[in-house]
């Protein structure tokens, strides 16, 4: 943030100015979803719950900001523990990208993905069920 002082008639007016900058933009997440599959690099059948005999679970995301080489990693976890880390290469303004995880229909419960960025931070979490 820049800031500059200002002498008006005897006043001193302080004004911050906030500067936009593609060095300075953070990398976050425009869009996610769980699907049944990926279709022209887009969710086909997007849901928040699945049947135990669904087979893969995929999770789509649209990254903004990622600069010219990126990477995000996808943390799917379990019932709370980690089962997988995949990593993703991101790159440019908007970048679209998945990852998916085979399900066992006896892993009944509560899933989710944290997508996390090359400094370490947690940009979106999202959760789905699998139900019998």
């Amino acid at each position: 943030m820049l800031i500059k002082r200002l002498a008006l008639t005897g006043l001193l007016l302080t004004v911050a100015v906030a500067i936009s900058s593609p060095a300075l933009s953070a990398t976050s997440v425009s869009r996610s979803a769980f699907a049944r599959e990926i279709v022209a690099r887009e969710p086909a059948e997007s849901a928040s719950e699945f049947p135990s005999n669904i087979g893969e679970v995929y999770f789509f995301t649209q990254v903004l900001d990622a600069g010219e080489n990126g990477e995000i990693t996808h943390l799917w976890s379990y019932n709370g523990e980690t089962v997988a880390e995949v990593s993703l290469h991101v790159e440019g303004p908007s970048w679209r990208t998945w990852s998916s995880k085979k399900i066992m229909p006896h892993q009944l419960g509560e899933w989710s993905v944290s997508v996390i960025t090359a400094e370490g931070d947690t940009i979106e979490t999202a959760s789905f069920t699998i139900t019998k």
